[in-house]
């Protein structure tokens, strides 16, 4: 379960910013995942509450936003969705590499008082 080790990390920058800008508490925090992450979301809002417990975090919303796969092609330009098993523009019928989106793994925003 790699959702634990990812929100220790996501911890380390919310305590790091709760320091910095003297939050008394945080209300939200707001994180951006692309679905080729293979992020388990139930996992990591699990991993959330357990690492928010008796801090200044603890209560807080956590809110996810997927964020879809993408590749440009790379003979006429289109951004298209992709999936792990098919990288084909649909308009030119190239395979694509070029991912644009889809493994974000982001802290967007943390929002306290």
């Amino acid at each position: 379960m790699h959702e634990v080790s990812i929100m220790e990390g996501i911890f380390e920058i919310i305590t790091d910013n709760v320091d910095e800008h003297k939050l008394k508490k945080v209300n939200k925090v707001v994180l951006q995942i692309g679905e080729f992450t293979c992020v388990e979301e139930g996992a990591l809002r699990f991993a959330f509450e357990a690492f928010s417990k008796n801090t200044k975090a603890e209560g807080a919303e956590l809110l996810i936003d997927r964020v879809k796969a993408t590749a440009k092609c790379g003979r006429c330009g289109q951004v298209f969705k992709i999936a792990f098993t098919n990288k084909i523009c649909p308009d030119c019928g190239i395979f694509s590499n070029n991912v644009v989106s889809g493994y974000e793994l982001l802290l967007n925003e943390i929002e306290g008082d």
